[in-house]
């Protein structure tokens, strides 16, 4: 008999929040990139890679970023515009979780800096939503290095086979996958409440 699920882990952005951030980038860098272009370049960036786990501080990262992609911006409005691409979330997330949290342990492992970790807890509390956090800029690692799955479920006490995740991105999926975890892709609340009644765990 397979284990039976104990602990629900979930990707935030592209999941929970809607990440706005891509169309003032199209802006700012005046169409010489599509929207796929930009998101591969931001996976692969050197000054989020450092931001997001913790490295530096964001006015290095405004000034590393900006430079890195030539944009028209000074260092105080980037940082200001950049804090807003974190505050739309997807319709339904509370309730959702509200339904899991009795019956499940929940956690989130989210690839995230300080800046919009404190926006989101600021302005969703998003930090409520779940029994545990694990934010890339603390953990100082970041998905889909499989390490960071592997300190999640060691600090839980839970084996792959007790554990769902849930992410917007592919890498992060393989990843987990690769550990023995069941991982699933799903884009926004709608997707993921779906995939959790095709689990039978709602």
């Amino acid at each position: 008999m397979p284990n039976p699920i104990k602990l629900l882990l979930f990707d935030i952005g592209g999941v929970f929040i809607k990440l706005s951030g891509v169309h003032q980038m199209l802006e700012w860098t005046k169409g010489l990139h599509t929207e796929e272009d930009l998101w591969q370049l931001w996976l692969n960036s050197p000054s989020v890679k450092s931001f997001e786990t913790g490295q530096i501080s964001p006015h290095t990262f405004a000034q590393e970023f900006i430079k890195e992609f030539s944009l028209p911006v000074s260092t105080d409005t980037f940082i200001q515009t950049f804090v807003t691409w974190t505050t739309l979330p997807y319709t339904g997330g509370r309730k959702l979780m509200e339904r899991l949290n009795g019956h499940f342990t929940t956690a989130s492992l989210s690839n995230t800096n300080i800046l919009h970790w404190t926006n989101l807890c600021k302005t969703q509390d998003i930090e409520s939503l779940f029994h545990h956090n694990f934010p890339s800029h603390r953990m100082r690692i970041m998905k889909p290095d499989p390490t960071i799955f592997e300190v999640v479920l060691d600090r839980l006490e839970t084996t792959p086979e007790e554990t769902l995740f849930f992410d917007d991105t592919q890498a992060n999926i393989d990843a987990a996958l690769s550990l023995g975890i069941g991982a699933h892709q799903v884009c926004g609340v709608s997707e993921l409440q779906e995939k959790l009644m095709e689990l039978d765990i709602l």
